[in-house]
Order: structure tokens, then sequence, then C-alpha cells
């Protein structure tokens, strides 16, 4: 076998944490050693013998090779630590993964990249901020890093795609599960124009273990942390102490006092996270070469929309009732204190023209 396929054999072999792992390479020096090792040379790495067995019984080459086959088939490429495309990034931190899997292609390294992360179950407010963020960091050549979870994680990732920007998302499951499944759009374009990433092989379902394990790679893979919406306790919070240790800048988008999945952005402000109210608060700080300003303004995204299309009077009227949190219809009409029919004609033309959408039946919010 080669080398590629005993780092191969030495990540997915069972028994072994990823820290005996590391113990065993400090003192053998190389997968291949290991294999060939006598037992007795191993035993001393392990508590249980039940453990040993697995891990000795795994030195299979025919089994390796087979399986090994299986990734390339699906296009999965892997990188061990002694690879040359493995990310320095990864060496910086504290407990580096001995390999990865790879769909499409790491950020480069040269290039700012920041974690955009959150609540998964978001509210409306924190779905289209971690878009707008994404999307207008993005635009500003900063590459965009999330977990490719459900809330926060996958409407950063939608936000850089829109501006043809590069995103990754690393995953708390094995590199072949579409985790969750609403995601799988975001996982197809992301394998064209970004990357996806996982520490673990081929069939790994998710399970709650794995995902503090990925959040440290979130963080090692970025310059800083955004944090769009989190609650007062909340395992986003993984994450902003692993960037932390890793010596990260860490941001915060304010929410108001009143909004419970505001709170822990609030807690980490009050802690000397930076406040984030507009791009350039987060480019500035790290030090990107592109500073242009982009606030974050319900008032300046209507005065916009306005100019770029040409609005009859009534469908200004409705478009400036409209929030990021979505309305119900009859409050609309409310405000806008004209006949229902004509509010109702004006929603219907400003979610076709894309400036306002339907979050649910009756239901209508601003598109930012």
């Amino acid at each position: 076998m080669d080398r590629e396929l005993y780092w191969y054999w030495f990540q997915e072999a069972p028994g072994a944490s990823r820290a005996t792992k590391l113990r065993m390479i400090d003192y053998f020096s190389s997968p291949e050693i290991i294999y060939y090792a006598l037992e007795e040379e191993l035993k001393p790495f392990f508590n249980k013998t039940l453990y040993f067995n697995n891990f000795i019984n795994s030195r299979n080459e025919a089994k390796i090779l087979q399986n090994y086959n299986q990734l390339l088939e699906k296009g999965i490429r892997f990188i061990h630590m002694e690879a040359e495309d493995y990310p320095e990034r990864f060496r910086m931190i504290p407990d580096p993964p001995l390999a990865l899997y790879l769909k499409g292609e790491f950020p480069d390294p040269q290039e700012v990249a920041i974690a955009i992360i959150g609540a998964r179950e978001c509210t409306r407010y924190g779905s289209e901020m971690a878009r707008f963020f994404g999307r207008e960091l993005g635009r500003a050549g900063v590459r965009i890093i999330s977990g490719l979870a459900r809330g926060i994680d996958g409407m950063a990732h939608e936000g850089a795609l829109e501006a043809n920007a590069y995103t990754m998302g690393v995953l708390g499951c094995g590199i072949d599960i579409v985790y969750p499944e609403e995601n799988y759009h975001l996982f197809m374009q992301m394998e064209k124009c970004g990357g996806i990433i996982s520490e673990s092989g081929l069939g790994i379902k998710p399970h709650a273990g794995l995902f503090p394990q990925r959040n440290r790679l979130i963080s090692g893979l970025s310059d800083g942390i955004l944090v769009v919406e989190a609650m007062e306790k909340s395992g986003t919070f993984i994450t902003v102490d692993q960037g932390l240790e890793q010596g990260k800048e860490i941001f915060a988008l304010p929410g108001r006092n009143i909004d419970i999945k505001s709170r822990g952005c609030n807690n980490l402000i009050k802690m000397g996270a930076h406040i984030v109210t507009e791009v350039s608060d987060i480019l500035e700080i790290l030090h990107s070469k592109n500073v242009n300003t982009v606030k974050v303004s319900e008032l300046t995204d209507v005065e916009k929309f306005v100019q770029k299309n040409l609005l009859a009077p009534n469908e200004k009227i409705v478009y400036s009732c409209l929030r990021v949190e979505p309305q119900y219809v009859d409050e609309i009409i409310c405000k806008a204190q004209i006949a229902p029919q004509e509010v109702c004609m004006a929603l219907n033309h400003l979610t076709v023209m894309g400036g306002a959408v339907e979050t649910m039946r009756n239901y209508y919010a601003l598109k930012l």
C-alpha cells in the first residue's frame, strides 16, 4: 500500500480516539509503522481489550483498498495531515484533524475568511441578516465558512452563493450524508462553487458528539466568527470558545433586549465581542483591502428598491409598510390605509419583483 492508504486505514481504524491516534503518531511517527507494529507495542495505547481487538482486526489490506476506491468513485478527496494540500490553518489549532474528506476545494489560505454561525431555529430577522452578511461579505472577497446546518448556517451559505462567492460547509456527519435534507440544493451548489469537508467517512450518521468536534474546524478555517443570533445558552458558544482559544476575532449582531434569541449576542457584546451593524465593522478589523461600507438599514433598502423599480403609488405605500419580520396581511392593510384589494395586488407585484416574500400563507416580509 502507498502512504495515502496507510493514512486512510489509520483515520478509519475503529477502537482509538483521535487523541489516542495523535499519541500513536507522536510515538511511531507514521501510520505505516503503526500498521506493521507488533501487538504488544500497540496494546499500551488501549484501555479495553475490545477496542484493541477492533483496531488490530482493521488491518486488512483488501478491505482498506475497497473502501478507499468507494471514496474515489464518489468524487471525494482524502486529505491527511502530511499531504501538501492539508490546510495550514488546521496545523495551528490545538487539536488538528488527522485527515479530512473533501468535496470541492479548500478556501484560499491567503484570503480573509469568516465563520457565520447562530441558531438553527432562528427568527426571520436572523435568517435575513445571515443571508445579508453572507452575501455582502462574499461580494467584498471574504470566504464564508459555516456548518451547513438549518437556520443561520444555511442562510449564510445561501447569501454567499447569491454573490457568486466562495463558501465552505463543515459537516458533523459523513461526507456523503446530506443533513439536514432541506439543504440538499446547497450541497449540490457548494461542491461546484466552494467546498464541503468532514472528519467522518462514508455513511456516518449525524449525532450530538460530532458537532462540537466539527465546530473547532469552523473556527480553525476562519479569521473571525460572526454570531448572528443565539440564545443565552446555545451550542453556538462552543464555536465561540474554540475561536477564542485559537485567537480569532469575535463579532456579534445586536438584537432587541426582549428577543430571547438575541440574548446570546447581546451578552457577547457585553463581554467584549465586536458589535456589528454594517459590513465594514468586520472588514476593518480583519484588515481586508476592500472596506466598502454596506449598512444594514431597512430605509436604505427601501430607497434603493424604489429607485430601481418604477413602483406605482400604492406599491410604494405598501412596500414602506413591510419589515424584516413577517406581518399578517390585515396588519399591512391597517398600516397602508388603502383598499384591501389594492394592498393584495401590490403585495403580489412586489413578491414577483423580489421586494417582498410571502413567508407563509398571508404573511409578508421585506426581502433584503
